[in-house]
């Protein structure tokens, strides 16, 4: 290389590095707000706010899933309701009466001889007040939110709520995936509209490990969903325990998706902030439950799903 093209290389490479420090002192000192932008950004992202979520348990038919379930929802501090009828309890009443004892399920007395969607006042406060009645005299504790088949509810059952002086009504999804709290203006009660599967092959029950079950679905289904519905304020993950607690290809699901980092497992009176405040006559109720008999189809029958080894007892509550 000749000299006057060293020249030249040594003047290019001056030009560069003042361009340069040019460069990084006005990123310094004449624009501090795009530092500012970048911790901005950080700090939103480290603050991304976390899905608050409940799990509701649904058993009536035996409690050895039950059990099995709660014991893993207590080892990983995981809060949940417990949808019952005054049948099962009054037939398995020591056994529910340690389940409530664990501190992390609450007892919700359920109708599922029906859905409550127009019943008159005077039929549903007879049911109700029995289902409550019996319920709390098996087990010895008050009960503070009540169902029915589908979760299904009416102004008539807020009506009885307030009148039997009960403080939440579950109620069939009106908002998809994200769970809902609906205070009627009318009333001291809230309602809280479950979590609905959106996907649609396997519309239009709530985020059940049981609706993906019959409609020919597998766990891995539920689980895509559950992960969309983290990205949501507030859900409900729902399980009918004899499959989630008992079969092991759901059992196994359910405990990557409690895992996942994003959600906060939290109480009845954490997850029940009111969402919405309405008339009653605006606050939407979902009749859509079209089970028949061509819907259930499961892919594998329940005799030949695997069941969990060795499942936790009520000794291990």
């Amino acid at each position: 290389m000749d000299k006057k093209a060293l020249y030249i290389f040594g003047i290019l490479i001056i030009v560069f590095f003042l361009l340069s420090m040019e460069f990084f002192l006005v990123r310094e000192f004449a624009c501090p707000e795009s530092k500012l932008e970048d911790k901005e950004v950080t700090i939103q992202e480290s603050e991304a706010p976390r899905a608050q979520a409940m799990m509701i348990l649904i058993e009536f038919q035996q409690t050895d899933g039950l059990v099995n379930m709660v014991n893993d929802m207590k080892e990983q501090d995981i809060y949940g309701l417990l949808m019952v009828t005054p049948e099962f309890v009054e037939a398995n009443a020591e056994t529910i009466k340690k389940v409530l004892e664990v501190g992390n399920i609450e007892i919700v007395p359920t109708h599922v001889k029906e859905p409550l969607w127009d019943i008159p006042y005077d039929k549903q406060y007879d049911i109700i007040s029995d289902m409550v009645e019996r319920i709390e005299s098996a087990v010895g504790i008050e009960a503070r939110i009540i169902s029915s088949r589908y979760m299904a509810s009416d102004e008539n059952t807020i009506k009885v709520a307030e009148k039997l002086g009960i403080e939440y009504v579950m109620a069939r999804g009106t908002t998809e995936l994200a769970m809902t709290v609906y205070k009627p203006e009318e009333y001291d009660v809230k309602v809280l509209s479950v979590s609905n599967i959106d996907t649609p092959e396997f519309k239009y029950g709530s985020l059940c490990d049981y609706s993906y079950y019959e409609r020919a679905g597998n766990p891995e289904d539920m689980l895509e969903d559950l992960q969309r519905a983290a990205e949501e304020e507030k859900f409900f993950g729902v399980s009918h325990t004899y499959i989630g607690g008992y079969k092991e290809r759901w059992n196994d699901m359910w405990h990557e998706f409690w895992n996942n980092d994003q959600v906060d497992w939290v109480e009845l009176d954490t997850i029940s902030n009111v969402d919405k405040n309405l008339p009653m006559w605006q606050i939407p109720i979902n009749k859509n439950a079209p089970y028949t008999p061509e819907k259930i189809r499961p892919l594998i029958p329940y005799e030949e799903e695997e069941n969990v080894d060795n499942p936790c007892t009520v000794e291990d509550l």
